[in-house]
């Protein structure tokens, strides 16, 4: 009894000065190492704010992969920190041979996210902001943080899709260089063409008095890359029966989805006005001939 009374004792007889020492150590290199990146990405903000070598976008980008780097990096550190009073990091980087196979073999998936996140932020594939779809998806959003391993899409209805970078294998970017509305209206073969083209060009001039503030505009010659304007007679469609007519226009990337709604809404509400036919779905139904033996 009195020999497990001792060990008792002997568990928590605790050097507490040492045990303060190693807590104050710990804290200390959690406030230093967040004060320095605190610093770091204060003058990275700051020298975006005084300069214009970069777009805007491009800053954003760079600060976003700046935090989440950063983040892994502090949790780095602070382990190290933890573990130093326990362990001899000379022992850790010997048997870094080891330890990287096994580590290697768990986080394959880790290091394909990281390597894939890496060339597709130093390939520009895609920056902050820029309205995707990724791998096909219907529902495209906007970029809102992209990082080594995972990239955040909000999404229209507001939801936020997390997609690690090594399952990403195809973008749609909407936001490189130009984003064009392509709107398209397929009529009944009924409609007379040039009354349909006249009507559409009523659309667009009113879409450019209206709405001339969605317009892209070029830095270096200070006018509109591209009004709204009749694309034309694009097809004649099948299945429904119909002529196809669109028309385009180029648009600031931020006010796209506002632009596009809005031409949507005009060129249907034209329509209805001046009741123009739509076309009719065809519908092929066969009949199969049954034979009797007699």
């Amino acid at each position: 009894m009195e020999a497990i009374s001792a060990r008792f004792i002997d568990f928590f007889d605790i050097n507490w000065e040492q045990a303060m020492d190693y807590l104050l150590s710990i804290i200390f290199t959690i406030v230093i190492t967040y004060a320095i990146l605190f610093v770091v990405r204060l003058l990275i903000a700051k020298f975006f704010k005084k300069t214009n070598f970069i777009s805007e976008k491009k800053e954003q980008t760079i600060e976003s992969v700046v935090k989440n780097t950063s983040h892994y990096l502090a949790f780095f550190i602070i382990v190290l920190a933890a573990i130093k009073p326990f362990v001899d990091i000379k022992d850790i980087l010997v048997a870094g041979g080891v330890i990287g196979i096994v580590i290697g073999l768990g986080a394959q998936k880790i290091m394909t996210d990281i390597l894939a996140g890496f060339f597709m932020i130093f390939e520009e594939q895609f920056q902050r902001g820029d309205f995707v779809h990724i791998n096909g998806e219907l529902e495209g959003g906007t970029i809102e943080d992209l990082g080594f391993r995972v990239v955040k899409v909000r999404l229209l209805n507001g939801k936020l899709m997390t997609v690690p970078n090594g399952e990403i294998r195809k973008v749609e970017n909407g936001n490189v260089e130009k984003r064009r509305i392509f709107e398209s209206v397929i009529v009944s073969f009924k409609e007379d063409p040039s009354k349909i083209e006249k009507l559409l060009q009523e659309v667009c001039d009113e879409l450019n008095e209206k709405h001339k503030e969605f317009l892209k505009v070029d830095s270096r010659t200070a006018e509109f890359v591209e009004v709204y304007q009749v694309h034309g007679l694009s097809s004649l469609d099948v299945s429904p029966l119909g002529y196809r007519f669109s028309i385009k226009a180029t648009v600031k990337d931020d006010d796209y989805l506002t632009a596009a709604q809005l031409t949507k809404k005009h060129l249907a509400q034209k329509i209805y006005d001046h009741k123009i036919l739509m076309p009719t779905q065809q519908v092929v139904v066969q009949q199969a001939e049954r034979e009797y033996l007699q």
